[in-house]
């Protein structure tokens, strides 16, 4: 026995070093990372609320876009809270908020109808409906959609003015996810603000917070382009999820917000809690600043002026089908936009459209010249001072193609300068490898619209002109192939292209040759610091002759001093420029068939024409349209690049 207690007592003191030793180690040896552990288990980290976006200037420092302080009041469900103690919870709050209750619609009455008496719709359904139902015949949508048919307006008619207050506050309490900050009234007055400030302990679920609104002190001037901010959307979620963001952010949703929201976004403050105590670990900061290539003078001007011409375009004749147009101003020396502008017409109403000048496309008609010029030179199918006889041209079996009028002999800058079709249509059919006479066959070489489209796109024309916005349209490409459309193609009526793309078309014939990516981002800035610059980016540049290229700056200055295009713009500018018509059609009764003939007309132009600043595009789809009574085309583009071209210069 007693050598028993003896082992007894071994085997006790050695538990107790084995425990004297583990608590060594647990206490003194692991005492740092096991406080780690507590402290993480301990701490949460949570975010506090959303600061300012980034503000939008213009070239100068002049203020595009601000924020507004809104006082906001917003839900979130409490743990624990249940359907009832929600439904109580509206019906007293409901006097404290004005609301516009008349979006309440019956579709939500019925919704809250079935949630508030389930047993009794459940017993109205058949028992054929319910038996489908349970075999998965019927999915839970078509189901609920079964019991909403059920709830009839005599249902609704328990709900008076009261009642429905609070239904459609109680709608707003769990409209979107159940996690998310419920927005119940932003804008709210002091009034409402203070109540629930004062009032959030009591009424659980309700509080407030400051939020901010986009300010525009320039009103719609450029509004569709700077672009629109809200809530994530559902299709988004997982790609802001994914960069951090949380599903109740505001973020850009459109056009520049979108595209630089990386940087305008703020950064929320962090904070960890520790029992009841609340630290900050790290400060919100404010989000960067965008500086625009935009001269918000020039752009006001440039708006106004094409308002105003619109209105009296109006009241002009033939003019039924046309209500908008676009006009973008820009450096051809470094692919800075200055202004972009686009103006429709709707129903009696002016409405900002200069996202058009992006993303509408039109058949641009002659201004096209100037490349198709070029593309001959090049491929060798007419030699500079060469002289034609301008004359109808005729291919088998289908209709004669002439200039506007039967010019006669002459040379590739009388061509260019009176814009004459039939020196260019004998150009296309040299590419084409069409030996032609009067009424004969014309079968062109397969790669003849590729040698055009080819050098096209060396200019920006059916091409992405790799602007800064997202959703910029290249135009449409023509898919048929023959003579017919080949020379269409060659005087811009065959492919169509944007006003930005005949922008940059223009400007790298200005500058002698470098496709520069147009641009709306001048700069970003952190605190007055300078984080971002754009640099001026070549996309690339013309393998053409530099002989080619003076022969074509020489014909499109005639166009101004004794063209086509004289009076677009004074002399004292040193202008060049091209004009341009097509003929189009217009659904003209929205049957979905574009049936009627009508006119659309283009412009461009840089100036001065030997060290230029500005190049400018103009684009007006539909201005006239062919009737019986009268073949009359509103001067638009000319009267509207006069009013710009004379007073733009006094802005600077």
């Amino acid at each position: 026995m007693k050598l028993k207690i003896n082992i007894l007592n071994i085997i006790m003191y050695l538990l107790f070093f084995v425990i004297i030793g583990r608590l060594y180690y647990l206490q003194v040896i692991k005492y740092d990372y096991y406080k780690e552990l507590l402290d993480t288990a301990s701490n949460k980290e949570v975010l506090g609320d959303t600061m300012p976006r980034g503000k939008i200037y213009d070239r100068n420092g002049v203020l595009l876009v601000d924020n507004k302080v809104l006082g906001t009041i917003y839900y979130k469900k409490v743990d624990g809270v249940t359907l009832k103690e929600e439904i109580e919870l509206a019906y007293q709050v409901k006097d404290y908020l004005e609301l516009d209750y008349s979006k309440l619609t019956n579709s939500y009455l019925k919704d809250f109808y079935i949630l508030t008496n389930e047993d009794e719709v459940n017993k109205r359904v058949s028992s054929e409906d319910y038996n489908d139902y349970k075999r998965r015949k019927i999915s839970d949508n078509d189901f609920y959609k079964i019991k909403k048919s059920l709830v009839t307006d005599s249902d609704l008619e328990k709900y008076n003015d009261e009642d429905k207050k609070a239904i459609y506050l109680y709608y707003l309490m769990n409209n979107g996810y159940s996690y998310d900050d419920k927005i119940i009234k932003e804008s709210a007055t002091p009034e409402e603000f203070a109540f629930f400030s004062e009032s959030n302990f009591k009424l659980k679920g309700f509080d407030t917070k400051y939020t901010y609104d986009r300010y525009y002190p320039y009103g719609d001037t450029l509004k569709s382009v700077l672009g629109t901010t809200g809530k994530i959307t559902a299709e988004n979620k997982e790609y802001y999820l994914k960069k951090g963001y949380s599903l109740n952010d505001t973020v850009g949703l459109s056009n520049l917000e979108y595209m630089y929201d990386d940087y305008l976004k703020g950064e929320k403050e962090v904070y960890k809690i520790k029992g009841d105590e609340k630290i900050l670990v790290k400060n919100g900061k404010v989000g960067n600043d965008l500086y625009l290539t935009i001269d918000i003078k020039l752009q006001e001007l440039v708006d106004k002026t094409l308002e105003a011409e619109i209105k009296n375009a109006k009241g002009g004749l033939n003019t039924r089908y046309f209500d908008r147009s676009y006009v973008t101003i820009s450096n051809p020396n470094d692919g800075s936009i200055l202004s972009m502008s686009g103006k429709m017409y709707q129903n009696g109403k002016m409405m900002d459209y200069a996202v058009g000048t992006f993303t509408d496309t039109m058949t641009s008609g002659s201004v096209v010249k100037g490349a198709s010029i070029l593309t001959g030179y090049s491929e060798g199918a007419v030699k500079i001072g060469e002289g034609m006889v301008d004359e109808c041209i005729k291919i088998k079996s289908t209709p004669k193609k002439c200039s506007i009028y039967t010019m006669g002999y002459l040379n590739d800058l009388q061509a260019i300068a009176n814009s004459s079709n039939v020196y260019q249509f004998k150009i296309a059919l040299r590419i084409g490898g069409v030996n032609y006479y009067y009424d004969g066959p014309a079968a062109i070489k397969e790669n003849a619209f590729d040698i055009y489209r080819g050098y096209f796109a060396r200019f920006g024309l059916g091409v992405k002109t790799e602007i800064d916005l997202p959703n910029e349209s290249v135009g449409y490409k023509g898919e048929k192939k023959d003579a017919g459309l080949l020379m269409n193609f060659a005087i811009g009526q065959y492919d169509t292209y944007t006003n930005i793309q005949l922008n940059q078309y223009i400007s790298t014939i200005a500058n002698g040759g470098n496709r520069y990516a147009l641009h709306l981002m001048s700069k970003i800035l952190d605190n007055d610091k300078e984080i971002v610059t754009y640099e001026p980016k070549v996309l690339n540049k013309l393998d053409i002759k530099e002989e080619y290229i003076k022969r074509l700056k020489q014909a499109l200055k005639m166009v101004i001093t004794d063209g086509t295009g004289r009076g677009y713009v004074d002399l004292s500018l040193n202008p060049s420029g091209k004009t341009g018509t097509s003929e189009t059609f217009v659904d003209s009764d929205n049957d979905g068939k574009f049936e009627t003939e009508s006119i659309s007309t283009a412009f461009i132009s840089y100036f001065p024409s030997d060290n230029p600043k500005y190049a400018i595009s103009i684009s007006s789809p539909n201005i006239s349209y062919k009737n019986n009574h009268s073949t009359y085309i509103y001067p638009f583009n000319k009267t509207v690049i006069r009013k710009i071209t004379d007073n733009i210069n006094q802005l600077s």
